[in-house]
């Protein structure tokens, strides 16, 4: 990409991804903030949005209307409910989008792939550059060891997480199905409260536990006759998740319309 300062949009500012994220922009050298939204009935509306983060007035009133300038890059970690019409102001302005929203519809991922044919979108469940690498790996184990080994998916989280499981063990449970050439849809199972029925061998297992401030662990095991393979993941600060969203919004700044993940920013797609 050249070396222009992006200027970035973060949508969801109030939240805490939002807060992360508007401080590492504040503070990088390459980006500038240009806009800060979040819901009607965010608390701070009409004050200054690096104010909220204890940093120096940005010039940039946190707002709940999405109106990206032309040239700018647009960050979206708000809620489920806002998705769709963010995709659509993006649309409607020409600027690329990076969303890292989970829960979204069907539906929605549907809009997705229509408005990537229109302008460049990075959509991840998770922007960390670890998990990225746990999914591939975990796509060459699956691959490797074959039915002879179980797959479980473990995922922790902290207490104020609204979707279970993550989008990121959704998204790794699917990785390993297409690996496998398995239906995922039809071999996960979320919850086993049985007394009747043994586990079966294309079954991919995900668990979600919730409490206290994890910011995010995620484990894929493969249990086998003898012997375990175990793939951890461990996030100990959030603004991992950050620097992986900005990453790709430098990586986007240059791309033409298409609909990308992270595996693309990193050169593993």
């Amino acid at each position: 990409m050249s070396e222009r300062v992006l200027s970035v949009v973060i949508v969801g500012a109030r939240g805490r991804m939002g807060q992360t994220l508007l401080r590492a922009v504040m503070e990088s050298d390459d980006m500038t903030l240009v806009g800060a939204v979040d819901r009607s009935d965010s608390p701070g509306l009409g004050q200054d949005a690096a104010r909220s983060v204890g940093l120096p007035e940005s010039g940039v009133v946190l707002s709940d209307e999405l109106a990206p300038p032309r040239g700018s890059i647009v960050v979206d970690f708000s809620l489920p409910a806002a998705t769709d019409g963010n995709i659509a102001r993006c649309v409607e302005r020409g600027v690329p989008l990076v969303l890292g929203t989970t829960g979204i519809t069907a539906e929605t991922r549907e809009r997705l792939r229509h408005a990537g044919k229109q302008i460049p979108i990075v959509s991840a469940a998770n922007f960390s550059v670890g998990i990225t690498l746990l999914t591939q790996l975990a796509q060459i184990a699956a691959r490797a060891l074959g039915p002879d080994f179980d797959t479980e998916i473990l995922e922790l989280h902290h207490r104020h997480k609204r979707d279970a499981p993550s989008g990121t063990a959704l998204r790794i449970g699917k990785a390993i199905a297409q690996a496998t050439e398995r239906d995922f849809e039809r071999v996960a199972v979320r919850a086993r409260d049985t007394t009747e029925t043994q586990r079966t061998t294309e079954e991919i297992g995900i668990v979600a536990l919730r409490g206290g401030d994890c910011a995010g662990e995620h484990t894929v095991h493969f249990l086998g006759p003898g012997e375990r393979l175990e793939l951890v993941h461990r996030a100990t600060d959030r603004a991992i998740f950050a620097r992986g969203a900005l990453r790709a919004a430098r990586w986007l700044a240059d791309k033409g319309p298409g609909l990308y993940d992270m595996a693309d920013v990193l050169g593993l797609g």
